[in-house]
């Protein structure tokens, strides 16, 4: 596994780790992205939101259960709906057949709902399913299901936020801005004198399930497409986004996973 966390600014880098490791035959990173202003105000941050868009808005939300069998067969259906509509589209940007968004839809599905339901008998038939190669002890835990059921099992689904994209790897260079939500003047009048700033955060892990779909292209391929399903994982009050991008393996006709993410985007306030 390999873990990259990165902090930098808008304008500026302010702070780079990374950190280079191996577990259970999966390539890890962590990637945080922090947009950060000059404010001299050291008190501790508050996260004031964590739905987000692609600008760092609050944006609404509308969180399906997933507890129960039932609300879990209704989510599936339900995204599959979404993303085989939207993949129709994508399909048509990228090097791959055009006529397989269902395919698309149903590599969602494998790789999603035995994390939502926390089923890994179900997780290893699905990677079967896949074209993917089963680990070799299917006793224990498997790391990549273990991790991703940790946060995602029985979360609630924002279904209308669900998207497909064409995915293209963002350069070092970008990041989220800094967005100032009280002026200097109104906080003279409303903070008594004491301006907030907030900051976005963006922080995800990604894992590249490598020992198991072996011969997935890479993300970096051309027809590399990224789905991200909108969540709010139980128990929790912040939302997280699982992503996962596909490739097509042309040999084995069929959609696989180059990599998992879990993605924590966070709207944060001065104290």
């Amino acid at each position: 596994m390999n873990w990259n966390r990165t902090a930098r600014g808008a304008a500026d880098v302010k702070l780079i780790i990374a950190i280079l490791f191996a577990v259970g035959g999966l390539s890890w990173a962590v990637v945080s992205f922090l947009s950060s202003g000059s404010s001299e105000n050291d008190n501790e941050p508050r996260v004031v939101a964590s739905a987000l868009d692609d600008e760092g808005n609050e944006v609404d939300t509308a969180y399906t259960k997933a507890s129960t069998q039932k609300q879990i067969d209704r989510v599936q259906a339900e995204i599959e709906s979404v993303i085989r509509s939207q993949a129709v589209n994508e399909l048509n940007k990228i090097d791959a057949p055009k006529g397989l968004p269902d395919g698309i839809s149903d590599a969602t599905i494998n790789a999603f709902i035995p994390i939502l339901s926390g089923d890994q008998d179900s997780f290893f038939d699905a990677i079967q399913a896949m074209g993917g190669e089963l680990p070799g002890d299917l006793e224990s835990e498997h790391p990549l299901f273990k991790h991703l059921a940790g946060v995602f099992k029985h979360a609630k689904v924002d279904l209308n936020r669900i998207t497909v994209e064409r995915f293209v790897e963002e350069p070092r260079g970008g990041g989220m801005r800094m967005r100032r939500e009280v002026t200097a003047e109104e906080a003279e009048d409303v903070l008594g004198g004491e301006e907030q700033r907030t900051r976005i955060q963006s922080q995800v892990m990604e894992m590249h399930p490598a020992s198991i779909f072996p011969d997935a292209p890479p993300k970096q391929d051309a027809t590399a497409v990224q789905i991200k399903i909108p969540v709010q994982p139980k128990g929790e009050k912040h939302e997280s986004v699982f992503a996962l991008i596909l490739t097509w393996n042309k040999d084995a006709k069929l959609w696989q996973p180059a990599a998992y993410q879990m993605i924590n985007n966070r709207r944060m306030e001065d104290g």
